[in-house]
Parts: C-alpha cells; sequence; structure tokens
C-alpha cells in the first residue's frame, strides 16, 4: 500500500496514489472541483444540524467504516490529514448521518493537494532522538476533550507523527500541553526500545523535548 523509491541521496516514501483517488471517487469529486483551502478542519468549526445525530442503517454504517478505514490507512504516512480525520475515524463504532460531513470535508481538502512525499537523506548516525508536541485545547465540541500532537525523529528523519485524543479533561490549555508532553515522551521511549529491538544501535534512552508552551515547561 506505498510506494517506495531507493535513490542516490536517499530514501523517497509515498501513499499508493490509489487511496486518494478511490476516496474523490466514493464522493464524486474530480481534480478541479472546489477544494478545502483550509489544512483539515477543527471541531470547533463544525455546526450540526437536525438529523446528524441519527444512526446510519447497516449499510451505510459498513460503507462509512470502510471509507473511513481507508483515511485511517492514508493518515500513517500523510501527517497533515491526522488531527482533521480523526473526529470521522472516532464514529466508526457507531456512524451517524453527520459522520459523513466530517470525512467528505477531508476529501475536499485531498482535492488541494495531490500527495505528500517523506525523503530520508542519507545521514551519519546520531545518538539521540528528538520529540516536538502540541495540543489542540478543548477542541472536540462534542465532548470538549483535547488532542495531544507529536512528532518523533532521528536526525533529519521523521520516524513517527500523531494526534490522539487525550483521556483526561485538561482545564487549561497548560494543562493539555504538559499531557501532550507527558504523552510524547511515553510514545518516544517505547520507539525507542522498539529501535533497540529491531537492531538500531547507538540511540541513546534519553529523548531531546521541544515544546512552544513555557507554562507545559514550568510543571
Amino acid at each position: 500500500g506505498r510506494v517506495i523509491r531507493w535513490t542516490k541521496s536517499g530514501i523517497e516514501w509515498e501513499a499508493d496514489p490509489k487511496h486518494r483517488s478511490l476516496i474523490l471517487e466514493h464522493f464524486g469529486m474530480e481534480v478541479g472541483s472546489r477544494p478545502l483551502a483550509e489544512n483539515g478542519v477543527s471541531p470547533k468549526s463544525r455546526k450540526e444540524e437536525p438529523g446528524d445525530e441519527v444512526d446510519l442503517d447497516k449499510d451505510d454504517a459498513s460503507l462509512f467504516r470502510g471509507v473511513a478505514a481507508r483515511f485511517n490507512f492514508l493518515s500513517q504516512d500523510c501527517p497533515d490529514i491526522l488531527f482533521g480525520i480523526k473526529p470521522g475515524c472516532r464514529d466508526m463504532a457507531n456512524p451517524k448521518v453527520g459522520s459523513w460531513k466530517k470525512i467528505k470535508v477531508m476529501a475536499r481538502y485531498l482535492l488541494n493537494r495531490e500527495k505528500v512525499v517523506w525523503f530520508y537523506k542519507w545521514q551519519q548516525p546520531v545518538g539521540f532522538s528528538d520529540l516536538w508536541t502540541d495540543s489542540d485545547w478543548g477542541g472536540a465540541i462534542e465532548e470538549r476533550k483535547s488532542t495531544s500532537g507529536g512528532v518523533w525523529m532521528i536526525g533529519s528523519h521523521c520516524i513517527k507523527v500523531w494526534s490522539a485524543t487525550q483521556g483526561a479533561y485538561a482545564l487549561s490549555s497548560a494543562e493539555a500541553e504538559f499531557y501532550a508532553m507527558i504523552e510524547g515522551v511515553t510514545r518516544s521511549k517505547g520507539l525507542i526500545s522498539l529501535a533497540s529491538e529491531l537492531g538500531f544501535k547507538g540511540l541513546s534512552n534519553g529523548v531531546n523535548v521541544y515544546t512552544d508552551s513555557s507554562a507545559a515547561k514550568s510543571f
């Protein structure tokens, strides 16, 4: 489900373009249609309408899960849609009429860009990994939960990206940022252990953590 090119200067990696094509085809969209100008969609900006909370019938629910699952697979190689598709994927257990709107918005976003290509240039061995974290405080309008986001890198190589709903309710942006840092460090330590088990030697068990929140740093 991916396209990988081994070049003289490094490795190029991208998602199989068929996933984007099949998603756009499902919604009847063609290149040249009106795209979504914004990168993804914020749950705060989405307004519920009458009937959105009605459960989908069995056939429509199955169809929704198939499209949402394809989006979920595509997001593993396209970090730009991770945050935007998360609300839709969370509806897979109990999809409703309004759930289609959440993923259709992201389909329109895909019209705005053709693909994301990762480039891993050859580099010298690196002793430390780097972690960047951020959060979206209270972004889920239905339940007012926050989102943790993070990027884990080895040198110039981006290894892991995530966007996950926080379990606890953050009462301030500083608290949400702090939770995002904790989750990022936990994930990073797990990835460092995985790298070691796969035979990646020389990587320190420590990780450099970066955040734009001075309050979270104080915590």
